[in-house]
């Protein structure tokens, strides 16, 4: 009989402090990722900058949604279904980077979150 390892023994909800990204995840953040990746046009990028409220609402986003995305909480963003791959779009348009995201994640200034990172410094 094959060896499994231990990670495909394991039900997504055992890994402690980690959202799978599954169907159902996925349904739920369904209005959230399709902003985050209408971001990809240029203009979209600029009437989110100008203005995001009626942006958000364009999206049909809940009151808990918009908030996370106001105080740019990655964490809740992606407890409320976002693809972390489709965030970096907010992120990204918002002046963030995915090391800046990491680090607000952890609850760390970047430097500390950097420190962590091999032969990485924050720059």
């Amino acid at each position: 009989m094959p060896h499994k390892s231990a990670m495909t023994e394991l039900d997504a909800g055992e890994l402690p402090g980690t959202a799978v990204f599954d169907g159902r995840r996925s349904r739920r953040g369904y209005r959230l990722n399709k902003l985050a990746m209408s971001l990809t046009e240029p203009a979209n990028r600029a009437r989110f900058l100008g203005e995001p409220e009626a942006y958000m609402d364009a999206f049909g986003l809940g009151e808990a949604e918009k908030d996370a995305v106001r105080r740019r909480d990655w964490a809740a963003l992606i407890a409320a279904g976002g693809n972390i791959y489709l965030l970096l779009k907010i992120a990204a348009t918002v002046g963030q980077t995915l090391l800046q995201m990491g680090a607000q994640m952890r609850g760390e200034s970047l430097d500390a979150f950097m420190a962590t990172r091999p032969g990485r410094s924050a720059r």
